[in-house]
């Protein structure tokens, strides 16, 4: 391993500097804006730019992770389950770029892993999991009315919530191996539509209309045809991002290296979405087994986020209701959540971390398994980032150790007819049991 670090060093420093350059740079990462490399007067060759401020650059993220999962008595047996090995969840490939004027900028990006689009929730998805297949997840076009960075913007086609910050936040840059469960149950994911922005000195909001997105009882509705019963018949978002003091680009990450500037933020998200008025047919989900006529969602969220000089905090509470008509009868369920999460670098290039989610799913819900247990989920992380070119994320080592302190068995993952369950990819929870361990170890690679 370590000849292979030392020959990795080398080559990624360009993009090393690149990426802490790009830290520095951007005003608006939270909004999912792509690059402007123009800043760069080195530009590597895979930038390409035409003479009509045409522009397009090539990026690539690579995971690859180790797990392993041991359960306790539960549903899978009178002992103890141990499953472990190898997978890729994210190799992803972006073009972002520019059209024509440096305000009109795009995005598209193909991931062949599957730690995204919800492949492994043990939902049915019409492209099965772990074959390697591509599957579309940025496809949008935006236009900054003011220029770059500050002013209103417009955004359209398919891209990634921002309801929550966690999903605001890209994969590449989270603080732990990978999103929490929080965020696989309640964010809506990937959705098509449009969305309208504003980003000022301190204030930063989005307003948008798009298909709605996952949520707990339904799959995600990423690429999908506008009559696709997964999709709602219209979702009203919006995100409001309040900056106390530091930089927007300071939140682009969870990681505040050492050295950093304080940087605070208080923010809010909303979204509804309701189906089943206007698109033909029903759904069924597998814990109520019965044809659902029409549905309403509501997710919220409120979330802190501060950065010091080589620390970082974050909380987050979020919060859901499902609202079902099944004939002439209605099914109400509300599920909440609390995430907690804290890094600390203990050198220049190691950073410590900690995250700790309690989740609160409704008894209705619970009940609807048959199961004795499993309303209430208290899920503790611990970790630690040794990142190879300091203040960068295009080469880390990455290990935690997750433990689920009470029955997993309403979130279990793999039962074919539900559609609520946390991607295994993503979290390393396989459930079907009372307790769970789980350890990831994770080496990511930008360029």
């Amino acid at each position: 391993m370590l000849p292979l670090v030392a020959l990795l060093v080398p080559s990624l420093a360009c993009a090393g500097d690149l990426d802490a350059a790009r830290a520095r740079h951007l005003a608006s990462t939270l909004r999912a804006e792509p690059t402007d490399p123009s800043f760069d007067p080195n530009a590597p060759v895979w930038f390409v730019e035409r003479s009509d401020n045409s522009s397009m650059r090539i990026s690539v993220l690579s995971q690859t992770r180790y797990m392993i999962s041991q359960r306790r008595t539960g549903f899978i047996g009178p002992s103890s389950e141990t499953t472990f090995g190898f997978s890729n969840p994210r190799t992803r490939i972006a073009f972002d770029g520019t059209i024509v004027s440096s305000q009109f900028s795009y995005r598209f990006s193909l991931d062949f892993g599957d730690a995204e689009l919800s492949r492994g929730r043990g939902n049915g998805p019409p492209i099965p999991g772990g074959t390697g297949t591509a599957r579309l997840l940025d496809a949008y076009a935006q236009y900054n009315f003011a220029g770059k960075r500050d002013g209103f913007y417009v955004k359209f086609g398919q891209f990634q919530s921002i309801i929550l910050t966690e999903e605001a936040i890209a994969s590449e840059y989270q603080q732990v191996i990978d999103r929490s469960i929080t965020s696989e149950l309640y964010g809506p994911g990937y959705t098509q539509g449009i969305a309208l922005g504003h980003i000022s000195d301190n204030i930063a909001w989005e307003a948008s209309l798009t298909d709605g997105g996952r949520y707990i009882g339904s799959r995600e509705v990423d690429n999908t045809a506008f009559n696709s019963l997964a999709e709602a018949d219209a979702g009203l978002g919006f995100r409001y991002d309040w900056k106390l003091k530091g930089s927007w680009d300071q939140f682009m990450d969870f990681a505040s290296f050492q050295g950093s500037n304080p940087a605070t933020k208080v923010g809010a998200g909303f979204l509804y979405q309701f189906q089943g008025q206007t698109n033909p047919g029903t759904q069924t989900p597998g814990f109520i087994g019965a044809p659902v006529d029409s549905g309403q969602i509501f997710t919220w969220t409120i979330d802190y986020q501060h950065e010091g000089d080589g620390w970082n905090f974050f909380a987050a509470y979020v919060g859901q209701w499902v609202d079902w008509e099944i004939g002439s009868a209605t099914v109400g369920t509300r599920h909440t959540s609390i995430m907690l999460q804290n890094g600390w670098f203990i050198t220049d290039r190691a950073e410590i971390y900690a995250r700790f989610e309690t989740i609160w799913l409704d008894k209705l819900f619970r009940n609807g398994f048959g199961t004795p247990e499993g309303f209430f989920h208290r899920i503790a992380t611990v970790g630690v980032n040794y990142y190879l070119i300091p203040e960068s994320h295009a080469a880390k080592f990455s290990a935690d150790f997750s433990y689920a302190f009470d029955a997993l068995f309403a979130l279990a993952v793999g039962t074919g007819d539900s559609l609520v369950l946390p991607d295994p990819a993503v979290t390393g929870f396989l459930g079907l049991a009372a307790n769970e361990f789980v350890f990831r170890f994770q080496l990511q690679l930008m360029f």
